[in-house]
């Protein structure tokens, strides 16, 4: 079966910049889009209605979101799923089948991030492919703003996690963007090689790719956080790609997703 590009469809601003985001991922990855939408799990939020009620009302949504990406792309291939069982069941299934799951973000804010929380979390958390969490209005860049570019969060230096700087160099080449390999330190070691070291055997796959190292002391989510203004893309790893206990995000996760200011990836590994 042929992976697509997923995204999470709710009917909501930031959905619709999620889905933007993936119709656009989708065209340089030359592959499909799946839009979702999963319903018919009650919350205080939302109560449940009746199943066809809300099957035709997600039905709708999905129509809404497919008809406007088509006017915007007609050449791309977009499909719908509604699924009941409510969202994140529903994402986590499709990440199954999935180069990268894209949802939205309400942005800053701590009502923001609980909210965020609910739904999107656990799709980050649990998700089998890389997941990509875009806030609405970050693909407005100020002209004061630096030029573009792909930062890497590379934390292990002896055994780098390899699907997350495969992502993260496949982005950048994909963009014609600049990689940023971005490495944090409690202590003022120089380590310069060894962040060389660890990023040659990529080098070696994308030859012509530009790709400059940053080290710096600090704390990891804040020296991220400070390379987000000049960032089309952050990319960061999350532990546990097949599940079990060890699954979870992680603080700088957890960061970047409340607080960046671009389109934060997160890619399961080992």
């Amino acid at each position: 079966m042929s992976r697509r590009v997923t995204a999470g469809i709710d009917g909501s601003e930031e959905s619709r910049a999620a889905a933007d985001w993936a119709a656009a991922e989708a065209l340089r990855r030359r592959t499909g889009l799946r839009l979702v939408h999963g319903w018919g799990v009650a919350s205080p939020l939302e109560p449940m209605g009746a199943p066809e009620v809300d099957q035709q009302a997600s039905e709708q949504v999905l129509r809404e979101a497919r008809d406007r990406l088509l006017a915007g792309h007609p050449g791309l291939d977009v499909t719908t799923e509604s699924v009941a069982g409510g969202p994140a069941a529903a994402l986590l299934d499709a990440s199954r089948e999935s180069d990268v799951v894209v949802l939205g973000s309400r942005g800053l804010g701590t009502v923001a991030g609980f909210l965020l929380g609910s739904v999107s979390m656990q799709t980050v958390a649990w998700a089998d492919c890389p997941v990509v969490v875009v806030r609405a209005g970050t693909e407005r860049r100020a002209p004061e703003q630096p030029a573009p570019e792909v930062v890497l969060g590379l934390k292990r230096l002896e055994e780098p996690d390899g699907e997350v700087l495969d992502f993260a160099f496949a982005e950048a080449a994909a963009r014609g963007l600049p990689l940023r390999a971005v490495h944090a330190r409690s202590d003022p070691a120089p380590v310069a090689s060894q962040v060389a070291g660890a990023l040659q055997p990529w080098r070696d796959r994308y030859p012509g790719q530009e790709v400059d190292e940053t080290v710096m002391t600090g704390q990891a989510s804040e020296v991220l956080l400070d390379a987000t203004p000049g960032a089309e893309l952050v990319v960061v790893g999350r532990g546990g790609r097949h599940g079990g206990l060890g699954s979870r995000v992680g603080p700088v996760g957890h960061a970047l997703l409340h607080h960046a200011a671009c389109p934060v990836a997160v890619v399961p590994h080992g």
